[in-house]
């Protein structure tokens, strides 16, 4: 099973070293409620997602298939 949509969230803003607070605002959250969705303290609603989506500048399904900026593995 994939990863959850609000672990794929954090982990944008963390490679694009975004500012919660920052990202929440220009998706017209309340910084806090971000932080407790973030944390999964509290589910994320598709209106709440798709402003997530537009803050960032990606869609949805880009959201879905990211994948972190991993350093490649040597293969022994």
């Amino acid at each position: 099973m994939g990863k959850d949509v609000r672990d794929k969230l954090k982990l944008i803003m963390e490679d694009r070293c975004c500012i919660q607070a920052a990202v929440a605002r220009k998706a017209n959250m309340e910084p806090d409620k971000l932080s407790l969705t973030l944390s999964k303290k509290r589910k994320l609603d598709a209106n709440e997602l798709f402003n997530l989506c537009d803050a960032l500048g990606i869609t949805p399904v880009e959201l879905m298939q990211y994948k972190a900026n991993e350093p490649e593995k040597e293969v022994v």
